[in-house]
């Protein structure tokens, strides 16, 4: 009998130590936070949407102080995103690297321009969707939504296309999802790539490109100097302010929509505590009034995800993804 006390008393006291060893290390890994400078990767250069977007998530951490220590953005363009997903590849497991990332941590791998897709990474958080207007030429023959879609089903070489930065894009696909919806051929038509929006409106006002899918911002900036014409806004419900006036598709009788979304991802590899912290630093940044405030002024629509609801949601862009780009005949 007393043996089996002394067997017992051991089992307890090696437990007890366990527990001691081990709770210091459970409480070490839930109080995770960066111990370093932060890098804040985007996929574009300098004075691009996301670049513009990146800089004021880095300023807003700074005034809010989110963020244990301090913060950097560093810009990684080129291949869709996917120079940028190699380098966060490349710190696998650290939390101390997060990206803010467009539709192509989607479509790259779909396409065949890169290995790396949201599955290689580490989804945090859904933050908001940027909007799509087309816009043609102050004294451009296209009246509107209808008069294009006319025009292009009768000859889709007919107009020319200003698309910036790839075929694939969110511009493209924010253009051509309609433009199938409104029985164009869109794999005929005539596409112009831009290494960006700006060298793409450049040509439209030159009259080199008849057609341009840009970004709402880029588009309001070109409305109010009264060189070009709105002909749709891509998101489901119209925008507000100066860009009130310019109808969705479906208020133009066609059956489409289509934003840019942005969520925020890190590389493979990270711990639930690391991605526990950035969770709660995205749900405060995402109520900050400051943060409303931009939206707004950007037209960005907000669509904020925790780190749970992200990972599906990018679940289902996969499959969304798939069906277009497989109709515009750009799926590998």
């Amino acid at each position: 009998m007393r043996m089996k006390l002394d067997i017992i008393r051991g089992f307890l006291t090696i437990g007890a130590c366990m527990a001691a060893v081990m709770q210091p290390v459970a409480a070490v890994a839930a109080d995770w936070k960066p111990a370093a400078t932060v890098e804040i990767v985007i996929p574009s250069g300098p004075g691009a949407g996301l670049d513009v977007a990146g800089r004021m998530i880095k300023n807003l951490f700074d005034r809010a102080q989110l963020l244990s220590g301090n913060s950097i953005v560093v810009n990684k363009p080129g291949a869709g995103g996917t120079v940028a997903y190699q380098y966060l590849n490349q710190y696998t497991g650290n939390g101390h690297y997060i990206s803010l990332s467009s539709p192509g941590i989607v479509t790259n791998r779909l396409m065949g321009v890169g290995q790396i897709d949201y599955r290689d990474l580490t989804a945090v958080s859904r933050l908001y969707s940027d909007n799509v207007v087309v816009i043609v030429r102050a004294d451009s023959p296209v009246k509107d939504a209808r008069d294009l879609m006319a025009r292009l089903r009768r000859d889709p070489k007919s107009l020319s296309l200003g698309i910036a930065t790839a075929l694939g894009g969110a511009n493209h696909i924010a253009l051509a999802s309609a433009l199938k919806a409104g029985g164009v051929d869109v794999r005929n038509t005539l596409n112009v790539v831009y290494k960006s929006g700006g060298n793409a409106v450049s040509d439209l006002l030159g009259g080199h490109v008849d057609v341009v899918p840009v970004a709402a911002p880029a588009a309001a900036s070109q409305l109010q100097s009264g060189r070009v014409r709105a002909i749709a806004v891509s998101s489901a419900q119209r925008l507000t302010g100066p860009l009130a006036s310019i109808p969705t598709w479906k208020e133009q009788g066609i059956d489409a929509a289509y934003t840019a979304w942005r969520v925020v991802v890190g590389p493979q590899g990270m711990t639930p505590a690391q991605v526990g912290y950035w969770d709660g630093v995205m749900a405060k940044l995402a109520a900050m009034p400051e943060w409303k405030a931009a939206l707004e002024k950007n037209y960005w629509i907000d669509e904020y995800l925790n780190t749970r609801d992200t990972q599906s949601f990018l679940e289902q862009q996969l499959k969304a993804h798939q069906a277009i780009l497989g109709e515009l005949g750009l799926q590998k």
